[in-house]
């Protein structure tokens, strides 16, 4: 481990994987902004047209990724261990993915619009995916755990108040005279939407590791 520190300091580093892991985080912050469509959109159609539109985002993302990839095979002394590097590309694409496949989801499960606790989960999803791409912008300091410790921070209050809110909209679900056919319908959306939120915080505690272990 030593030795490999030593020899990174050494070479020049390479600043390519940066730019793309940046990148990465642009994609995120273009799908959060169209995400966030969903929260009090009406009508069949508009949900449709915010999946529709964050499918090409995610076609972007996967892009950055296979450049990524390219990178890291090709490249003989990366300035992270090359297996980080895999598994943050990853876990950034993941977010991207999450969003796409929950607009996907609400368009599939024909809603006309989101119950209240789904327009604020989405609210939380969004704010999630953004302090992810402002922790991924951070990792060209990544020998600084500052550069990622406010992130990380909300990042984890957000995920505790989409808890509280996944469980009471489950419960309330489940209170109430609810069809079985909706029930299932919503249960599925809520839970897309809290899953989103895990990603965000896979991807977080991803980057926190990565500084921790560089710093």
């Amino acid at each position: 481990m030593l030795l490999d520190r030593l020899v990174r300091f050494l070479i020049p580093r390479q600043t390519q994987f940066f730019d793309l892991l940046e990148e990465l985080a642009d994609k995120i912050e273009a799908g959060a902004a169209v995400f966030a469509e969903l929260e009090g959109a009406t009508g069949r159609d508009r949900i449709e047209a915010v999946a529709t539109r964050l499918k090409p985002i995610e076609t972007e993302a996967d892009g950055v990724c296979q450049r990524l990839y390219m990178e890291i095979d090709r490249t003989f002394v990366t300035p992270i261990d090359r297996e980080d590097l895999a598994r943050l590309t990853k876990v950034l694409d993941n977010v991207v993915d999450g969003m796409e496949h929950t607009a996907a989801f609400a368009a599939l499960f024909r809603f006309d619009a989101l119950t209240d606790p789904m327009n604020h989960l989405v609210r939380i999803m969004v704010a999630c995916a953004r302090e992810v791409a402002r922790a991924a912008r951070g990792l060209r300091k990544f020998a600084d755990p500052d550069s990622v410790r406010g992130p990380t921070l909300a990042l984890h209050a957000l995920e505790n108040e989409a808890d509280a809110v996944y469980r009471r909209a489950i419960a309330a679900l489940f209170d109430g005279n609810t069809p079985p056919v909706e029930l299932v319908r919503q249960k599925d959306m809520l839970f897309g939407l809290e899953e989103g939120v895990d990603q965000c915080e896979d991807a977080m505690d991803l980057i926190r590791s990565v500084v921790v272990k560089n710093g």
